[in-house]
């Protein structure tokens, strides 16, 4: 079935070409195909990959799901992109064909205000892999200059395997959440959700010198799951009450931190009746779009000089500090719980949707 014709600023044409290469095409809502499509060439100043490695994320899960406002279809998903170079333009200094990198999923434009005050992550006019640009789920991708001219790029050593490094991207987000959130040495921290991020909310968390770390989860086999990580203390809120016990375990003064890891409006009711006088509560599962609201206790929050903080992306800095983290091997336990090839990626999605999976990496 030929696709509506789409071509993007760096060459690419999601029609048929006479140099293809196989890619999953998104065509709407829980319609995707995997096909020939034409190869991207190599941008001016730019690079071109073949892609070893994409991650599937659960932002991908929902916009394969329910689309998402800067996805036009056609479109090629997968911002969790690890390639090896196999061309390099001309006028390019600094990489090699061979080399394998990773890329900030995100190019910022440098010149908003939030970029000029260094909040690149909130950039109003930012490009960004797997929607407004193809992403790597498929066989090649491009690179265009402006990611190099940024910056926005790591080289992978040799000793890490691709499926490893793709976790950087995810493990971004939870660093800048506990950065921002101010995790330190001795604190005890409440994670609600025990999915991928959850898990790597714990990790952070210990590496942040936190004393107490406190898993909850309504289903006991994802809190099973989440084990091999660094939770001190596991709750099961479908036969437990999750406030009380984190008041029992903390000798009834409640947590410095609660991160909802999980898009539920109740984890967040329950989170703020979790902590301790000037604790923080850190909303990292955003709710279904068609129903965003929850509902927060102004008192409590006012007596008891709560904060409350969003999550949302990362800079190129605690990109780095996240690539480093992997690199010299930090992390307890394995995220990584299921490799695919690429054309499975529906099967991936119901790995996720039926949380028998942690985190899912494909391959081409």
């Amino acid at each position: 079935m030929q696709t509506k014709k789409r071509t993007s600023d760096y060459g690419q044409d999601l029609n048929k070409g006479v140099n293809n290469m196989k890619a999953l095409v998104l065509k709407g809502k829980c319609k995707v195909d995997y096909e020939d499509v034409e190869t991207p060439k190599c941008p001016k100043r730019g690079l071109l990959l073949k892609i070893e490695a994409v991650g599937l994320c659960g932002s991908d899960v929902r916009t394969y799901a329910f689309g998402h406002h800067n996805v036009e279809y056609p479109a090629v998903l997968g911002h969790e992109n690890v390639g090896r170079i196999i061309e390099v333009s001309e006028g390019v200094d600094g990489y090699e064909v061979g080399e394998r990198i990773m890329m900030h999923p995100g190019i910022p434009c440098g010149k908003c205000t939030y970029c000029q005050s260094g909040l690149q992550s909130l950039c109003e006019n930012r490009l960004t892999y797997g929607h407004t640009i193809y992403g790597g789920m498929a066989e090649y991708m491009a690179v265009p200059k402006e990611g190099i001219d940024r910056g926005l790029i790591l080289k992978v050593p040799k000793n890490i395997k691709s499926e490893e490094i793709v976790t950087v991207e995810l493990l971004s987000s939870v660093l800048n959440a506990q950065e921002n959130a101010g995790v330190n040495i001795g604190d005890t921290v409440v994670i609600i959700g025990t999915g991928p991020i959850g898990c790597l909310h714990s990790e952070i968390s210990r590496l942040k010198g936190a004393k107490k770390i406190i898993m909850v989860d309504l289903k006991a086999s994802r809190l099973e799951m989440c084990k091999q990580f660094s939770g001190t203390d596991f709750i099961d809120s479908s036969k437990y009450d999750p406030i009380e016990k984190v008041m029992e375990l903390t000798g009834g003064i409640g947590a410095d931190h609660v991160i909802v890891a999980a898009p539920s409006a109740d984890a967040h009711y329950q989170g703020l009746r979790m902590l301790k006088k000037r604790g923080t509560l850190v909303l990292f599962g955003g709710l279904n779009k068609d129903n965003p609201w929850t509902k927060l206790d102004a008192n409590l929050i006012h007596y008891r000089e709560l904060t409350i903080k969003g999550a949302f992306g990362y800079g190129f800095s605690v990109f780095s500090k996240a690539f480093d983290i992997v690199c010299n091997k930090m992390l307890r336990g394995n995220i990584v719980t299921h490799i695919i090839p690429l054309k499975d990626m529906e099967k991936g999605v119901s790995l996720i949707k039926k949380g028998e999976a942690l985190k899912v990496v494909m391959k081409p």
